[in-house]
């Protein structure tokens, strides 16, 4: 497997997160590199290139995530992204469109429509094309093939396509062990033996078994939920430099010796591996047979909590008058044992049993190390339960000898790393302060639905608070006041600022206390010259308000700024959700009307009219202009008409 090392030498250099305008760009070392890659002849090598621009600039969200839990990882890869995609399209260079042209050929579909309608634009006007761009025929699927070791613990799925006289092939390492969702993503061109050699290099390592051809729906279907876990579940626990480039290679050279130590790191593959899947058939059911519920464990079956909980009970009563079950001195600790398994397999859409050495060895040492109190009596006696279970699983699933043969080889070592890991002083300080963890004798009691959600809460970054917070008033709304008679006499100035502006675009604005959240919509998009083409809502604190009753929006016709928001309140205003024009809506006064005045008005503001699509034409030289009243209050005069 020969794989695209060049774009691996330089792709992705790190992007500064300032914008200081005295400052160099930061996105000169990108341009750069994009000199190169417009020379690059290989379109493989090209995708390869941003795939590790996207990976580095996801790896970035989720440092920051990790530094100050205050903001979603994916917000700031689509912010990030779209402000590279804004520079790129602005720079009118060859490098530029060799950004632009890449970026279209990875990532998720927003990504691609974007660069790919920021590149049309750029070469409209006569930069020239990449040299590559001639050889972007559609990648055809070859073959799809999976293989996985005995437990279902770990599978190989590999993808071969071909486009024109070339083949490659993708071999992604899933992990269904744990919640990392995918563990390695190789991608290479294929040698003159194609996708069996791959087939047979990896198929000799370890405990594989003979490889299964996949529809290419239920391949999609497998990698797409693998894919979104990982997304979900941020980088391998590896460490990440934020000053440095990226991984400089990833995969093999043309002898198929390592070449790096970052080897198929995920991060830089993800995004192509993204690209292609969404190339496959959407529809499982359309040539995806189903399998039996079990066997290789990766069916995912979703099922409510109630009968989580009876499935639980039901594997732990069969564990418990199970032979192996029936040498144990204390039957209580392995029925709880058995319950907190059964739970986490179950909790991940696994069946209740389906444990092999690397999911047992994770949950024991992520999870049970972490979260759960045993006393010295406890923590003596359970390695003894865990190797019954480590047996019981086994017969349950009907793997064989072969099965416990291999259970009898790596337990001893599963127990004592966990029970050492247990004992670590960085492991007894963490459930010592940590929210979530849960006394092993009373573990069904401090499971109950309400405590567990009481610990999430409380543990969770303040981001996911916000959603949870959210999602509570949607479900339970506030009762919004009545309307009071004064609110009839009198104007509401406010405030609305666009959030993320530099240098800050605001408007501010007089309104009638009595205009509904509706008549405030076309207010401010009068004000900023938005072209109302797009879904919209307010968050205020009696819930959300906008067009999508469908997404649990209220009426905004039902409410008046009165009623929701009084003097020194700020609520949200939020448009087009693609490209989050986000808003703050402060309420700076409330005064009585004017006589002779005409509503709304606005009385001041700072910055010309933004530009909605930096891609577009008719925004050009916009920059240069200033903040105009006039213009602004003619706009809002036609709402008055």
């Amino acid at each position: 497997m020969s794989s695209a090392n060049r774009a691996r030498k330089k792709s992705g250099r790190t992007l500064a997160k300032s914008r200081n305008r005295s400052a160099p760009s930061p996105y000169a070392p990108v341009l750069d590199d994009a000199a190169e890659l417009h020379r690059e002849e290989s379109i493989l090598i090209a995708e390869a290139w941003a795939s590790q621009l996207l990976g580095q600039i996801w790896v970035a969200g989720w440092a920051d995530d990790a530094a100050d839990g205050a903001h979603d990882p994916n917000d700031f890869l689509q912010n990030e992204v779209e402000a590279l995609i804004r520079h790129m399209a602005g720079q009118r260079t060859p490098a530029g469109l060799a950004v632009l042209r890449a970026l279209a050929l990875v990532g998720e579909d927003w990504t691609r429509e974007l660069a790919t309608e920021a590149g049309r634009k750029l070469a409209s006007r006569g930069v020239p094309e990449p040299a590559w761009v001639a050889h972007t025929d559609v990648a055809e699927l070859t073959d799809a093939l999976s293989m996985t070791d005995m437990f279902g613990d770990v599978e190989v799925i590999t993808l071969g396509f071909r486009r024109a006289d070339t083949e490659h092939a993708f071999v992604v390492f899933v992990d269904h062990a744990s919640l990392a969702g995918i563990f390695k993503i190789m991608i290479g061109e294929l040698a003159d033996d194609g996708i069996t050699g791959l087939v047979e290099m990896f198929g000799t390592q370890g405990s594989l078994a003979e490889p299964i051809p996949l529809p290419a729906a239920q391949a999609r279907a497998r990698l797409d939920e693998a894919l979104d876990r990982m997304l979900d579940h941020g980088p391998p626990e590896v460490e990440y430099e934020r000053d440095a480039p990226a991984a400089e290679k990833a995969g093999s050279d043309d002898d198929g010796d390592a070449d790096s130590d970052d080897e198929g790191d995920p991060a830089g593959g993800w995004a192509l591996l993204r690209a292609r899947l969404d190339l496959l058939p959407d529809d499982q059911l359309a040539d995806a047979d189903a399998d039996d519920g079990d066997g290789d464990g990766l069916d995912i079956e979703l099922i409510d909590d109630e009968a989580d909980r009876e499935e639980a009970e039901r594997v732990a009563a069969e564990f418990l008058a199970s032979d192996h079950a029936e040498a144990l001195p204390d039957r209580e600790a392995a029925r709880i044992w058995a319950r907190m398994a059964a739970d986490w397999a179950l909790d991940l859409g696994r069946p209740a049993q389906r444990y092999g050495p690397l999911s047992l060895g994770y949950f024991l040492i992520t999870e049970v190390s972490q979260h759960i109190a045993l006393g010295a009596d406890d923590l003596a006696l359970l390695p003894a339960v865990i190797r019954a279970w480590a047996h019981f699983t086994t017969d349950a699933r009907e793997l064989g000898s072969a099965a416990h043969e291999q259970w009898d080889e790596q337990l001893p070592d599963i127990l004592d790393e966990f029970v050492a890991s247990y004992r670590e002083p960085d492991a007894a300080d963490h459930r010592a302060t940590c929210a979530d963890v849960i006394d092993f004798r009373l573990y069904e009691t401090e499971t109950s639905s309400e405590a567990v959600f009481d610990r999430l809460y409380a543990s969770a970054p303040a981001f996911v608070r916000r959603q949870l917070d959210d999602a509570e008033l949607a479900v339970h709304p506030p009762t919004i006041p009545a309307a009071s008679v004064e609110s009839a006499g009198t104007v509401h100035q406010i405030k609305v600022l666009l959030r993320g502006s530099k240098p800050p675009i605001w408007r501010r604005l007089e309104i009638s206390s009595t205009s509904t959240l509706a008549d405030l919509h076309n207010v401010i998009q009068a004000a900023f010259d938005w072209d109302d083409d797009h879904l919209w809502m307010f968050t205020t604190a009696y819930g959300k308000f906008g067009c999508s009753p469908d997404l649990g929006d209220r009426d905004p016709d039902e409410a008046t700024i009165a009623q929701i928001a009084g003097e020194g309140v700020t609520f949200r205003y939020l448009f087009d959700f693609g490209d989050d024009l986000d808003h703050d809506v402060i309420v700076e006064k409330v005064v009585p009307v004017t006589a002779g005045a005409a509503y709304p008005q606005c009385i001041g503001g700072r910055q010309p009219d933004p530009v909605q699509y930096y891609f577009d034409e008719d925004g050009e030289g916009r920059a240069d202009a200033l903040f105009d009243k006039d213009v602004i209050n003619a706009r809002l005069a036609r709402l008055r008409s």
